[in-house]
Parts: C-alpha cells; sequence; structure tokens
C-alpha cells in the first residue's frame, strides 16, 4: 500500500508563498496602536465600576463573616477558661475536674 504522504512531500517543499510588499503596513501599525485609547487602571476601574463593586462588596461581606466567627471562637473560649478559673478559686475541690 502507497503511503500518501510520500506524493505530498515533494510538493510541499517546492511551495512558496511570496506576498507583495505592502509600503503602508509598517505605518497603518503604528497609526492604529497611537489611536488605541489609554488603558489605564481607573479608566478600567470606570468602565467595570459595577463588577469591581461587586466583587469588593462580596470580598468585604467574606472577610467580616470570617472575622465575626473567629471572633466569637476566641470569646467562648476565653468565657470557658475564665469560667474554670473562677471555680477552682472557689472551690479547691473542682480541681479534680476542671483543671484551667
Amino acid at each position: 500500500m502507497k503511503n500518501p504522504r510520500d506524493d505530498l512531500s515533494p510538493a510541499l517543499q517546492g511551495w512558496h508563498v511570496r506576498p507583495p510588499a505592502d509600503p503602508g503596513f509598517r505605518p497603518a501599525v503604528w497609526a492604529r496602536l497611537r489611536a488605541r485609547p489609554d488603558s489605564s487602571w481607573p479608566a478600567y476601574l470606570r468602565h467595570h465600576a459595577v463588577s469591581c463593586g461587586l466583587a469588593a462588596v462580596v470580598a468585604f461581606s467574606a472577610a467580616g463573616y470570617t472575622g465575626l466567627t473567629v471572633a466569637h471562637a476566641r470569646s467562648t473560649a476565653d468565657r470557658e477558661a475564665i469560667v474554670v478559673t473562677y471555680l477552682v478559686g472557689l472551690d479547691p475541690r473542682v480541681q479534680a475536674v476542671l483543671k484551667p
């Protein structure tokens, strides 16, 4: 069986593309680059104000909820430690059960 690549290789080796040179190509590219609007960070924020605001609200809400949860857990742990210390100070017999 004949391999189809054998017929294709000589044809591809002899094939060359020679496009005509365009003398106005480079100036046209530079003109398009100069005509491009200035993309700065404040301009980006102005154009995407809703999505940036929503992202900020979500980030601050997540940070606030996380901080509240951590503060509540720490407060509960501190309160339990204070209660144990207080009870041990009131009744030394409690020391056998509760250890500060």
